[in-house]
């Protein structure tokens, strides 16, 4: 991932994503979790370019609502039968990113 990675605390976490570009939406898989931006593994399919817009979706383990966040494509690339995408936040509320920085204080005590 791009620079941001090695500056923003990371946190493994698995949890199903709903990816939307355009008028295509997929379900994917998350694999980590920061306050900048996730890494996500989904079935090999269309490519998209860095700074492709993306709409994301997902649950957090603490019971609270769905988090929906505006992001753009950082990378994308072949991982075995996967595809790897990381994926960069662009829009998302104070109450969000207030909840991701709790679960992130959770994980990485």
């Amino acid at each position: 991932m791009p620079k941001e990675r090695r500056h923003s605390r990371r946190a493994p976490f698995v949890a199903s994503v709903k990816q939307r570009v355009g008028a295509e939406t997929q379900l994917a898989l998350a694999q980590d979790l920061g306050e900048l931006g996730m890494q996500l593994r989904r079935l090999p399919g269309r490519s998209y370019l860095p700074k492709t817009p993306v709409l994301l979706t997902f649950e957090l383990p603490d019971g609270g609502e769905l988090i929906c966040v505006r992001g753009a494509i950082c990378f994308e690339r072949a991982d075995g039968n996967w595809q790897t995408t990381g994926v960069r936040f662009d829009a998302i509320s104070l109450a969000d990113r207030a909840r991701i920085a709790r679960f992130l204080d959770t994980k990485l005590r």
